[in-house]
């Protein structure tokens, strides 16, 4: 559990829901009214209403991109991706090879990967599909 909770007011905007995000470094903005939970504004919610937005989608990725990426060889521990991740402040960390491209660690990778080891070895058939799922 993450605490405090970064919050807004239901007035607030959509600029100010980023600036937020960007500012603590998080994924998303919880919604109150009040202290009444009220909803939450994610990182895929801006992207959503971004891709309706003609101007948004016509600015060069080259413009937004990270350039100072954080790397990963394949044979990192997941503990050590871990680390990498939380110390870096990232949720994708790219997998490279020889300087090429293998794969990438998510955040979902991650969790799947807390779930399984949680449960083994005996993984009950609900969780594995849970796990299968991609």
């Amino acid at each position: 559990m993450s605490a405090p909770v970064i919050t807004m007011g239901v007035k607030g905007n959509l600029g100010s829901v980023a600036r937020k995000m960007v500012q603590h470094n998080i994924g998303s903005v919880v919604v109150v009214d009040g202290k009444k939970l009220i909803g939450i504004v994610t990182e895929r919610d801006i992207t959503k209403q971004a891709i309706k937005r003609d101007k948004l989608v016509k600015i060069p990725v080259k413009k937004i991109m990270t350039k100072k990426l954080v790397t990963a060889p394949p044979e990192m521990s997941v503990q050590d991706a871990f680390e990498l991740m939380l110390t870096s402040k990232i949720r994708r960390l790219p997998v490279l090879e020889n300087d090429n491209l293998v794969g990438i660690v998510t955040e979902k990778d991650l969790m799947r990967w807390v779930l399984r080891v949680s449960y083994e070895p005996n993984i009950p058939n609900n969780i594995q599909l849970i796990l299968d799922a991609k």
